[in-house]
């Protein structure tokens, strides 16, 4: 639907005629007053305007019989007012009631049709509240709705939306949980098997408040990796995230899941790059068995540090030395090495827990440590995607100063604001609303 230039030009010899009659009158106004007022004039037009259409499209297109489901003939017993949310503020619209005389339906076609929720939000501004609502707190995005669109939005409604969606992909992501585990689906899908080129995975985790405890937040990142225009740099591109607020069997299932609806599984080289932690490498190992391992080169770096600091004191110029001779056995992949040296260190009573928890780290992860061999491949060393997905998801929105979650709201906003880092918002919008 296109409004005509004529109509435009229009309204606005209408507005422009109306300001000129004020000036004569003696009215003055500065710019940012005339700017705000036209602001309030435009919302007051597109509120009245859009219900008037409504109006009229129920009245062209739906008569006073309609088909029911059932193959009846139903009656048009009223035409009854309601109201929507939209982004110009509440819209009042009358709208045909229908009743099936052979099913006892009884329905309103337009709100079927235009798929319309009396008393709730509009798609148009449910796309709004939604990315209001997974980038601040509730209360935030309220005060923020109110200035960007002049419309006021209570927190429960901006809270109620924003994890309807969360809701959305959460129903999205079962059906794919089911479908990746339906034999027949799988292999109706080999069928249909393409080339995927190299695909890298991050997991991680972080804990956010859930009622009076903490709950771990896992995350998932899929993503493809190129180098910069003019650089060696590597940056990542094309990523998804999936979270949850599951134990790790539970979430290895999403995981596994996501892997097969983005046809991951089908990659030529499947590579992850992730922290040390337990749970993820047997997550991997079981899904995936023919992907590459690697522990992120940060992490593995960290625990030379408060080594150093035991070693010879904090911040010496020994101990920066020391770590920078270490650091590059680590970087040609010599973990070896620096396992002989850290048990060396403790035959010699020196180093204490930090000798220690090195050692059990790089002992337990020494396959995934070979940096020399990964970066001649052209391997992703680092897991900052999901590290950035943690502080982005976890940090940034959930554990923002005084947030009190429900497990369901907690996931339910987790998983918005995933969709909305992931370019995957329409999908959510795409799916039935919510009555």
């Amino acid at each position: 639907m296109k409004f005509s230039t004529e109509t435009l030009a229009e309204i606005t010899t209408l507005m422009v005629t109306d300001f000129e009659r004020q000036i004569r009158e003696g009215t003055k106004a500065d710019f940012s007053e005339m700017e705000q007022e036209m602001r309030q004039v435009l919302k007051e037009i597109g509120k009245k305007s859009l219900g008037q259409m409504l109006d009229l499209q129920d009245e062209k297109e739906h008569g006073c019989e309609k088909r029911c489901e059932c193959k009846g003939k139903a009656k048009r017993i009223s035409r009854r007012a309601a109201k929507l949310m939209s982004v110009f503020g509440w819209i009042e619209y009358r709208r045909s009631y229908y009743h099936c005389a052979s099913c006892g339906r009884r329905w309103y076609e337009l709100d079927e049709q235009q798929r319309l929720r009396p008393g709730r939000a509009t798609q148009g501004m449910i796309r709004l509240l939604g990315i209001a609502g997974v980038t601040v707190s509730f209360e935030e995005a309220s005060r923020q709705i109110a200035e960007y669109l002049l419309v006021e939005v209570s927190v429960n409604t901006i809270r109620c939306e924003t994890q309807m969606l969360g809701m959305h992909q959460q129903k999205r992501e079962a059906e794919w949980i089911r479908a990746s585990q339906d034999l027949n689906e799988l292999q109706t899908r080999e069928r249909e098997r393409d080339r995927r080129g190299r695909i890298y995975g991050s997991m991680d985790g972080a804990f956010v408040p859930i009622g009076s405890s903490w709950k771990e937040l896992k995350t998932i990142s899929w993503y493809q990796a190129r180098k910069r225009y003019g650089s060696e740099e590597m940056r990542a591109e094309n990523i998804h995230y999936y979270t949850g607020l599951d134990d790790a069997e539970s979430f290895g299932k999403l995981v596994w899941a996501s892997a097969v609806h983005h046809q991951i599984d089908w990659a030529d080289e499947l590579i992850f790059v992730c922290d040390g932690a337990v749970w993820i490498w047997k997550l991997v190992s079981h899904y995936f068995p023919k992907a590459v391992q690697i522990v992120d080169w940060y992490h593995a770096s960290k625990y030379l540090y408060p080594i150093a600091d035991t070693l010879f004191g904090a911040e010496s110029s020994a101990g920066a030395e020391w770590i920078v001779e270490t650091q590059d056995l680590l970087w040609k992949g010599q973990v070896s090495t620096v396992i002989q040296v850290l048990e060396q260190l403790i035959l010699d009573g020196r180093g204490g827990p930090p000798v220690h928890d090195a050692l059990t780290y790089y002992t337990n992860n020494q396959n995934r440590m070979d940096y020399a061999a990964f970066r001649e491949q052209g391997f992703f060393i680092g897991s900052g995607t999901v590290e950035s997905a943690c502080k982005q998801i976890a940090s940034m929105r959930l554990k923002r100063s005084g947030a009190q979650w429900s497990m369901t709201g907690a996931s339910a906003t987790a998983k918005a604001r995933a969709a909305w880092l992931s370019n995957q918002w329409d999908d959510l919008l795409d799916l039935p609303l919510a009555v």
